[in-house]
């Protein structure tokens, strides 16, 4: 029997019935699968986003653009609902 916490495979703990389980570790190349047309869309965004706010890590703006590639719409509802971001636009 192992020990419970992070190990090479993942995460080991013990269930509710006293049995170990293993939670595999995330692999990292099953994000999104975009094409290329969208990796370079995604690029470009990317690059933008971290030259206008250095000051954010790469995996926060990468989880932003992944969202905003993937549910466009609700990025914009989230925009619309936001006071202090649409104070800045004519509307």
């Amino acid at each position: 029997m192992s020990i419970e916490g992070i190990c090479n495979e993942g995460l080991r703990y013990i269930d509710d019935n006293g049995e170990e389980q293993l939670i595999p570790r995330a692999n990292i190349q099953d994000g999104y699968k975009y094409s290329i047309k969208d990796t370079e869309k995604k690029e470009h965004l990317m690059t933008l986003c971290l030259q206008k706010f250095p000051h954010l890590d790469k995996m926060t703006v990468e989880i932003f653009v992944d969202h905003f590639m993937n549910h466009p719409d609700d990025m914009e509802k989230n925009m619309m609902n936001d006071k202090e971001y649409m104070k800045k636009f004519k509307c």
